[in-house]
């Protein structure tokens, strides 16, 4: 019998065979778990040499479809999902803390009701801004999906740390920063890779006004999450 899968990458990628190659060989040199790690990866139905990705050390689950919005892809790998939790990720990061996993997983185990939102450090954000975040299963069927369809490419990880932020002013703090766990994002932006064509922002507008418009239902979900973290505890009071 296999064991659970207890982590899902989300990883929606276009023409970057080869930084995909590295990340894979990343991941997997640097989990402590990576029998237990499942990355599931959204392919043009046009890229075909990325069609071809595999890796020995770790479980792929691959989507071949249209080119889509980023928020469709996220929600079609979060669907497709076998672990616990999942994780948004890019195929630019460099994984530079052994164990990051464990650690991951590990920052869950403190709330029993499964609602968390937990990130690492990317070495550029930081604190900031949850890049790369990490949330439960649970806490995606009570959100009714990672994120909205809405989103071209932008605003996603902004769109989830302003549900939790909003959780958090409601009186859950459920906000979890590993400031040890570094993730490094190898961006242009911050001279750590050339520009190609995936870094070439589009409709960058169009996601702002995407985010602006699911400002009231980001405080409904939070309201939804706060009423399972309290029903979550009634259960276990003696």
């Amino acid at each position: 019998m296999s064991a659970e899968t207890l982590l899902s990458i989300v990883l929606p990628t276009r023409g970057r065979r080869n930084l995909v190659d590295r990340l894979l060989d990343n991941l997997a040199e640097t989990a402590q778990q990576p029998d237990r790690l499942e990355v599931v990866l959204y392919l043009d139905r046009d890229d075909e040499p990325s069609h071809a990705v595999q890796h020995g050390g770790l479980k792929l689950t691959k989507i071949i479809g249209p080119r889509a919005k980023m928020g469709v892809m996220s929600r079609a790998c979060q669907q497709a999902a076998a672990g616990r939790h999942v994780m948004l990720l890019n195929d630019d990061v460099v994984c530079r803390t052994a164990g990051w996993d464990t650690a991951v997983v590990g920052a869950f185990e403190r709330f029993p009701d499964g609602i968390a939102l937990v990130w690492c450090n990317d070495l550029c954000r930081g604190a900031a801004m949850a890049s790369f975040p990490a949330v439960s299963r649970r806490a995606c069927e009570l959100m009714g999906g990672i994120c909205p369809a809405d989103y071209n490419r932008d605003y996603i990880d902004t769109h989830l740390f302003d549900i939790f932020r909003k959780l958090a002013a409601l009186g859950h703090n459920r906000l979890v920063f590993l400031r040890q766990v570094v993730l490094e994002h190898m961006h242009h932006e911050v001279g750590k890779a050339d520009l190609d064509e995936t870094y070439r922002k589009v409709r960058q507008s169009a996601d702002e006004l995407a985010f602006i418009a699911w400002e009231e239902q980001r405080q409904i979900i939070a309201e939804d999450l706060v009423r399972h973290i309290e029903a979550s505890s009634a259960c276990v009071l003696p």
